[in-house]
């Protein structure tokens, strides 16, 4: 699997979470940063400003603030603080960043994902902080889409 593979991984609440009534979460994989940052400011833009109900100009400005973050706050921790205080209410994003990262940092996001991960995956007398080995990212990428579902974030 290649190893410059990103993810952005949301949560949608607020109006979204009453409408649906239940949790919506998606994960959207993409080849590499320039690809994710860019994703960022296109299609995360568009359904931030879906669901709240932005006019044009709105989401201009909306557009504007990403772009600014973006330049001022290049790592991607930090920057997803910053866009979720602008997202508040609406969407939360819990993961930007490499696919490396899940398999490997000790982070929150990627050590809970890693303990689901272990506990589907493993054969039970895996530590959940140990990391998967590049040859099996693909599996974490398969638990991904469960793990969002069954844990509160």
């Amino acid at each position: 699997m290649d190893n410059r593979l990103w993810a952005l991984c949301f949560l949608d609440e607020g109006v979204a979470l009453s409408v649906i009534s239940r949790k919506e979460t998606r994960c959207q994989w993409l080849s590499d940063e320039d690809q994710a940052r860019e994703y960022l400011l296109s299609d995360y833009l568009a359904h931030v400003a879906e669901l709240g109900e932005l006019d044009e100009q709105q989401t201009t400005v909306a557009r504007e603030r990403f772009e600014l973050l973006m330049e001022q706050y290049p790592e991607p921790e930090t920057l997803v603080e910053y866009l979720n205080d602008l997202t508040s209410g609406l969407t939360r994003i819990l993961w930007f960043g490499p696919l490396s990262a899940l398999a490997e940092d000790y982070g929150d996001f990627p050590l809970a994902l890693r303990a689901y991960y272990w506990e589907e995956y493993g054969e039970g007398d895996e530590d959940p902080v140990t990391p998967v080995v590049e040859d099996d990212w693909i599996y974490l990428v398969e638990a991904m889409d469960d793990f969002l579902l069954q844990d509160d974030y």
